[in-house]
């Protein structure tokens, strides 16, 4: 038996609280794939829908939000127009990117629309929620086959197998479901790349930048200026090992992972190939989503030097550890202001800081102590940064499980005083026991959080975790407080108006 291969990649539509402001995806995982089924002579497409394909107008997809029975705001394409557009591309294989765990019933709902096109075509899920949540996936009956980890070789493997008819519960790198039973078998050693030179590009003019144009200038709402916009890895994995990240359960799953939790670089002319397919494309506004972008200095300054001079804006508010602004002036560490400056010539005009917490005992327990307040003063970097030209935003975390209200103002404290010293903004998140992270793991052993919990809410702004040290009723007060007491007024007032709640048109539930 020999089956026909055409590959739909799917970013599902989203759904947020209303007080979100709402971005399309346009994240790299998918555009990977599709650049290494390209490159093996399979047709593929990319369909992004929480704004749809080129026939769809705007005002029918990203901007009619829906209100959903479950309290959240639905984005995008229709289950009905999703069925349409499998059919109608005459799509066999259909693959679902599912990276945050809020988005399960998303891509839940594009499976279920795929196998109401057909139960043959098969479907994939894949990305960090997926991975992790592979029995919710397998045990919705729509859902054939979940990656354990990066899937460029991966899905080569699984597809050439498929389209020859073999069993693919049998391959390496997938976790399948059988008689019953989850299947899970781990990669083979080269499925991880540790040379990204060897990666595909990723195919980003498959992306609707025509529908990204006018929705949140490509759902990159850091970037303030006009343009368009796009992301780019130059690295994967990170050098540390925060509890709230997955690259902590990665590094101490090695085998399963396939080791991609370890930090690995392309190197620099590989990155400027990179940038200058984007400029072609009129990409003039960068985001980068590396884990830890700045983690090789002498490597980065390389970067950001051939950058300067060609007009592109840069923004990070992924994986910048404040360590690495550092520099040894003999027996201590400063600031390193030529660091700063390099980064603003290149075209950095914001930096989100991951300052996460002021209490050194939370950054040790949580962080990897990737932050030391007693060698870095935060005050003053913000300061410095904002001297040489970077708007710097501040990320907070409070309420993990045994944090201590006095810690918690601490951290409330010193974002109001970031935000004196010259930090845009401050906010306060509420750290999320994500499945594949070592604080899920934490949290389901110490009851924290119960194993059947609902996806739908773990959102950042809710507090899902329960017997904590502080109450989550608790922890949403102090929260709600610090914000607006850190914040400016011109700042509040800004993001409620660009919050998806103020600009919801109908109180219509959707189907």
């Amino acid at each position: 038996m020999t089956r026909e291969l055409k590959v739909l990649l799917v970013y599902p539509p989203n759904q947020l609280m209303p007080v979100e402001t709402p971005r399309p995806d346009g994240s790299l995982g998918p555009l990977y794939l599709a650049g290494a089924l390209e490159a093996e002579g399979i047709e593929v497409d990319i369909l992004d829908a929480s704004v749809g394909t080129a026939e769809d107008k705007l005002e029918d997809t990203f901007l009619r939000p829906l209100m959903q029975e479950n309290g959240l705001i639905r984005i995008g394409m229709t289950a009905e127009r999703i069925q349409e557009e499998i059919a109608n591309g005459g799509y066999t294989v259909v693959g679902i990117n599912s990276n945050f765990t809020p988005q399960t019933r998303m891509a839940l709902d594009v499976a279920a629309a795929a196998k109401e096109v057909s139960n043959q075509i098969l479907v994939l899920a894949g990305g960090v929620n997926a991975r992790n949540l592979p029995e919710r996936f397998l045990q919705s009956g729509n859902v054939d086959a979940v990656c354990v980890t990066e899937g460029e070789r991966i899905i080569i493997r699984l597809l050439r197998a498929w389209k020859r008819g073999q069993e693919i519960s049998l391959l390496p790198g997938l976790i399948t479901m059988r008689s019953g039973r989850l299947v899970r078998n781990p990669p083979n050693p080269d499925d991880t790349l540790f040379n990204l030179d060897f990666l595909p590009f990723p195919t980003w003019h498959k992306l609707p930048f025509f529908h990204y144009d006018r929705a949140s200038a490509g759902g990159r709402a850091v970037l303030k200026t006009t343009g368009r916009s796009a992301s780019l890895m130059t690295s994967r994995g990170c050098p540390f090992r925060c509890a709230y990240c997955h690259i902590s359960v990665e590094k101490a799953n090695e085998t399963e992972s396939g080791g991609i939790g370890s930090l690995r670089v392309k190197s620099v002319d590989r990155v400027m190939e990179e940038v200058n397919r984007l400029r072609e494309l009129g990409v003039t506004k960068v985001y980068f989503e590396d884990d830890s972008l700045l983690a090789k200095k002498a490597r980065v300054r390389e970067i950001f030097t051939r950058v300067t001079g060609l007009g592109l804006k840069i923004a990070d508010v992924n994986g910048v550890n404040l360590v690495h602004f550092q520099k040894r002036q003999g027996s201590r560490l400063v600031i390193d202001v030529d660091y700063l400056e390099l980064l603003r010539d290149a075209g950095f005009d914001q930096i989100v800081f991951p300052v996460e917490s002021a209490s050194q005992r939370i950054l040790d327990t949580y962080a990897t102590g990737k932050l030391n307040h007693s060698t870095l003063n935060v005050v003053e970097l913000v300061m410095l940064a904002r001297q040489v030209g970077i708007t710097c935003p501040v990320n907070m975390m409070i309420g993990f499980p045994d944090e201590t209200e006095t810690e918690i103002r601490q951290s409330i404290e010193l974002g109001k005083r970031l935000v004196d010293a010259g930090a845009e903004y401050c906010t306060f998140f509420i750290p999320i026991p994500f499945p594949g992270s070592k604080l899920y793991e934490v949290a389901v052993a110490r009851g924290y959080l119960d194993p059947g919990f609902d996806t739908d809410a773990l959102n950042w702004k809710n507090a899902v975790m329960k017997n904590t040290t502080v109450s989550p009723e608790r922890v949403i007060e102090l929260r709600d407080w610090g914000w607006r007491y850190s914040n400016t007024e011109e700042h509040i007032r800004t993001r409620l108006e660009a919050s998806i709640g103020s600009r919801w048109q109908s109180g219509a539930v959707s189907k």
